[in-house]
């Protein structure tokens, strides 16, 4: 969820102004997401220009010290039609979760599956204590939480659940690969890559350089190349 769609869903249910939003955007997320004031006036400064929500003049009074520009703080937001309609359009849409990952623990790990020497499943074992220490915090948090009626507690406990399960499915996963590198013996680590060394020609890189040329048959490079062939073949 982004910061911009939030703070639009919550003008969708009454007009407000800055410090408010702030607040209900604290109070509707458990406080699990901080904003700054700054941070939320920019938002509806840009939520403003896009013609999704509309100000009221500045009233006069004393700033309540939230750290906000003089009379900025007393200026009331209000959603407009196409606020509503973009807010309508997000609530019925699923969010579209990338299907590569940029995630560093599992590119860490498949990194290290191809260094040579490299002891994955000390690795392995290294991370799950961090991990099932993380799970333990969260699994703690949430029993010494409030009431699970109320509304604030509620929304956290609804995130929490989110970072258990993921917790949860991270030490599967690290006991899954675990598994996977035990089954091989380190000398049949056919997925190890080496660096090559070669005596330098024109054009060529340096020794001790990676292997350059095709990719291996079956790789995701392989079959990037393959597809882009294709597609070439197709258009002359």
């Amino acid at each position: 969820m982004t910061v911009r769609l939030g703070l639009l869903a919550i003008l969708d249910q009454a007009p407000g102004y800055g410090y408010q939003l702030r607040s209900e955007f604290d109070r509707r997320t458990g406080s699990t997401w901080p904003l700054n004031v700054g941070q939320v006036y920019s938002t509806l400064e840009r939520l403003d220009r896009d013609g999704l929500v509309e100000r009221d003049d500045p009233t006069d009074g004393a700033a309540p010290g939230d750290g906000s520009a003089p009379g900025e703080q007393h200026r009331l937001w209000r959603i407009t039609a196409a606020g509503r309609a973009e807010v309508a359009r997000w609530l019925g849409t699923a969010v579209d979760s990338p299907d590569a990952t940029r995630d560093e623990l599992p590119l860490k790990f498949a990194l290290a599956a191809t260094l040579p020497g490299v002891d994955v499943v000390t690795l392995v074992q290294t991370q799950r204590r961090a991990s099932l220490a993380k799970l333990q915090r969260l699994t703690r948090g949430k029993r010494a939480g409030g009431d699970p009626g109320a509304p604030g507690e509620f929304a956290w406990q609804l995130v929490v659940d989110s970072m258990i399960f993921a917790a949860e499915a991270e030490v599967r996963w690290l006991d899954h690969v675990e598994s996977r590198v035990r089954r091989a013996s380190l000398a049949e680590r056919q997925w190890a890559v080496e660096a090559t060394p070669r005596a330098p020609t024109a054009g060529s890189p340096p020794a001790g350089s990676l292997p350059t040329g095709s990719p291996p048959a079956g790789s995701a490079a392989a079959r990037s190349d393959r597809r882009r062939g294709e597609t070439v073949g197709g258009r002359s």
